[in-house]
């Protein structure tokens, strides 16, 4: 056998034996996928709302952020910023109008989420999260809300001048004005990474409100509402985008979202 035969059949088998080394070191498992950077997230929560005169209605809340990402394999750290909530009711007996400030006046802690391989690709999870928004609970998870604006735990947290967070409303065009309100909400979130910039899935959610005060006794009338029972309309998307994108462009873009997940 000539030289150079032997030459090139050892440099196979040794190509192949670190092959097998590294395959066998990290378990022959891929790398997760790269989703570091900055992503626009949709979340669509409907609900039944039980009102007074109106009987059910639909209420569907549409939250909109932007996302940064921070990666360390197969655990990511969120870093959210909220854009715009809208809120719509079918049919349309309240407008409800959750103005810039309220929004502006909300600051999530970063959040953690994880990555996991499965046969049909990587899925995304984010733990439970809960947010109460205009007061401040020892428990914020378990205490019950305020029902008074002279609670202690009670906070401007809009900086308005009112107590808790002011949401307006309209109601069927026959009174209108500001209301002043608290609230909790937790979610979770399980999805999928259906490419390299986009991720969907649903969204498991809950949702409190008490009425404090109101700038007219009739919009203080009490309303319950529950998560629509139709599991497949709670959903959400992260779409990656480049740095220049603000909560303007995801305003101006939010119809493509939408039409990305709702069934």
């Amino acid at each position: 056998m000539e030289r150079s035969s032997v030459v090139r059949g050892w440099a196979v088998a040794f190509i192949v034996l670190m092959a097998s080394a590294v395959s066998a070191a990290d378990g022959g498992t891929p790398l997760p996928p790269n989703l570091t950077g900055r992503w626009a997230m949709v979340q669509v929560m409907p609900a039944i709302a039980s009102l007074p005169f109106f009987g059910d209605v639909e209420l569907t809340t549409i939250a909109t952020a932007l996302v940064d990402i921070e990666q360390q394999g197969t655990y990511l750290t969120l870093h959210n910023v909220y854009c715009f909530t809208d809120i719509q009711m079918d049919p349309p007996v309240v407008e409800t109008h959750v103005p810039e400030r309220f929004v502006s006046s909300l600051q999530p802690t970063s959040r953690t989420a994880s990555l996991e391989e499965t046969e049909g690709g990587w899925s995304f999870f984010e733990p439970s999260v809960t947010e109460v928004r205009g007061a401040v609970l020892a428990d914020p998870e378990h205490d019950a809300l305020p029902v008074d604006a002279l609670d202690p735990r009670v906070v401007d947290q809009d900086s308005d001048g009112h107590p808790g967070m002011t949401v307006q409303v309209a109601v069927a065009g026959l009174v209108a004005g500001d209301t002043y309100v608290v609230q909790r909400l937790q979610f979770s979130l399980a999805g999928r990474v259906v490419g390299p910039d986009t991720i969907a899935g649903s969204i498991a959610w809950s949702s409190e409100q008490n009425v404090l005060a109101a700038s007219d006794d009739l919009l203080r009338m009490p309303t319950t509402y529950r998560p629509h029972p139709d599991a497949a309309r709670h959903v959400f998307v992260m779409r990656r985008v480049d740095d220049a994108w603000t909560c303007e462009t995801t305003r101006e873009r939010l119809p493509s979202l939408l039409n990305s997940v709702l069934p």
